[in-house]
């Protein structure tokens, strides 16, 4: 896990280097031969919307290895989607490459079912696991309670979040209401930030969605 001394992330600021990338709509599981869209924005410092990009997504499987597709942008500045066919049943690996210098988002493994097939929903507090990473929230909050994170740069600019156990009203006020100049707001829905909160407060009752 990657932390970086105050210093030299300010030459990253000043520099410009770096962005987070943030997933909408990121499915629980896909299946087998269908066609999917997945949408993404790229922020600058995690903030402003970056247009005028070339980023790809990454496609590793037991079947497919280091299958890069283009995206292409949406209307909506700093917005991009790219369109693919889920592999074979199994565990696929998506890693979204933003075209902004070498920021780029791994997400974790997602489960790809046969065609006719499905998968019980996922724990609450594994939903909020999977959506801390794929909206971005690793990048800027280094969390020591995500579990075989993937390897993704994780930048110290907002408070480490592992261990706190944060009342979940406070994460879900938080995450829909920043009022912040460094959090934006990711535009996440009810089912996403509470997810998330039930991830970062640590609640077991709720973990199973209770």
């Amino acid at each position: 896990m990657l932390k970086l001394a105050p210093a030299l992330l300010t030459g990253f600021v000043a520099m410009g280097g770096w962005a987070v990338v943030t997933v909408k709509d990121l499915p629980e599981y896909f299946v087998a031969g269908q066609q999917y869209t997945i949408e993404f924005q790229v922020r600058q410092h995690g903030r402003t919307l970056l247009s005028g990009l070339r980023p790809q997504l990454v496609i590793e499987s037991a079947a497919t290895r280091d299958v890069v597709i283009p995206a292409v942008a949406r209307s909506a500045a700093g917005t991009y989607a790219v369109t693919f066919t889920a592999p074979t049943a199994g565990q696929v690996q998506f890693t979204i490459r933003s075209g902004f210098g070498n920021s780029e988002l791994r997400l974790y493994p997602q489960t790809v079912v046969a065609v006719g097939g499905s998968r019980p929903a996922m724990a609450a507090r594994d939903r909020g696991q999977m959506l801390f990473v794929a909206k971005g929230c690793n990048t800027c909050h280094v969390n020591s309670d995500l579990t075989a994170r993937p390897a993704n740069q994780a930048l110290t600019v907002g408070p480490e979040l592992g261990g706190r156990h944060l009342a979940r009203e406070y994460v879900v006020q938080k995450m829909k209401n920043p009022a912040s100049q460094i959090m934006p707001d990711l535009g996440l829905t009810d089912a996403e930030a509470a997810a998330i909160a039930v991830f970062l407060s640590g609640d077991r009752a709720a973990a199973s969605g209770r």
